[in-house]
């Protein structure tokens, strides 16, 4: 049995909590909040966050541009990737629990349907919503390590590809991103009951709650995510695949996987040389299931 807790630290739950009070109330977000949400990145959050890339040209050309994918979650491989359960019945009793005077809409009576049907009506039209949604986001993501053999494995082509890594927070001082740090847990994102006085503040916080939040299975992908909607993303969002092409930061370093061919390699290494960019290699270590990382390229320590 997988333990909820044991992929998650405090400083993320609470740093979970702190951003969504601020996304869904920005008008009534105060300094201390901020304050907070700062010192989570500052002390606690890692230096440094990681991209694996296949060895495509795609992944080149985005590479020497400094230009990042951000694609819409429904193009994702996890099926509960910004899923959210929506328990008709569970929140069709809350709300006959809010009623006042319960004895007109008792089980059967045409009230009780009307209001039955009134809020099936209205949590379809929310179950449209939130599919929706999920075309018109953008995430880009991001792992804090850079020597996992699965993410090599499903995300650099077999150990063909690169890892990019990039300073977390130069990302947000220089673009205005904030990288979000998955939270792992078996529990889904799901809506029980709905307060009509507070219903567009309870699902925004409940689908971005979806979009950063797993499944304990991906816990060893650390994940951190970066979020833009088709809004931020303007004529840069790509209607037809469902994402957008946006700058990135300036790479710190470049990792080489363990069986990247010879050419990708050399287009790796000229890149970074006329960048002076730090580049490494990975390579097998000789007694353990382990990367060891190699230098080839320094210009700081």
């Amino acid at each position: 049995m997988i333990d909820n807790e044991v992929y998650t630290d405090d400083w993320k739950n609470e740093l979970h909590t702190q951003l969504i009070t601020s996304l869904v109330n920005r008008q009534n977000t105060n300094d201390s909040i901020f304050e907070k949400i700062g010192y989570y990145y500052t002390c606690c959050a890692p230096a440094f966050l990681y991209k694996y890339c296949g060895d495509s040209n795609r992944t080149i050309e985005n590479l020497k541009a400094n230009k990042i994918w951000f694609s819409a979650p429904c193009n994702f491989n996890d099926v509960f990737d910004c899923d959210i359960l929506i328990d008709d019945n569970q929140v069709f009793q809350n709300t006959l629990e809010l009623i006042p005077n319960k004895r007109e809409f008792r089980k059967g009576s045409s009230k009780w349907r009307m209001l039955n049907q009134k809020i099936s009506k209205g949590l379809r039209k929310l179950r449209a919503n939130f599919e929706k949604m999920k075309t018109t986001i953008g995430v880009f993501c991001l792992s804090e390590l850079d020597d996992s053999l699965l993410m090599w494995s499903h995300y650099a082509n077999n150990h063909c590809g690169i890892c990019v890594e990039y300073e977390l927070l130069s990302i947000n001082k220089q673009l205005g991103f904030s990288p979000v740090p998955v939270i792992y847990s078996s529990e889904r994102s799901s809506i029980r009951s709905i307060n009509p006085n507070t219903i567009d503040t309870d699902t925004k916080s409940v689908f971005i709650k979806s979009l950063i939040s797993k499944s304990p299975e991906w816990s060893y992908e650390k994940e951190w995510r970066i979020i833009q909607d088709k809004g931020a993303c303007g004529i840069n969002w790509n209607t037809e695949n469902k994402g957008a092409l946006r700058d990135m930061v300036r790479p710190r370093s470049v990792i080489l996987g363990c069986m990247a061919k010879t050419e990708f390699e050399k287009e790796i290494y000229d890149y970074c040389e006329e960048n002076k960019i730090n580049l490494y290699k990975m390579v097998k270590n000789k007694s353990l299931y382990k990367l060891d990382k190699t230098q080839i390229l320094q210009f700081d320590e």
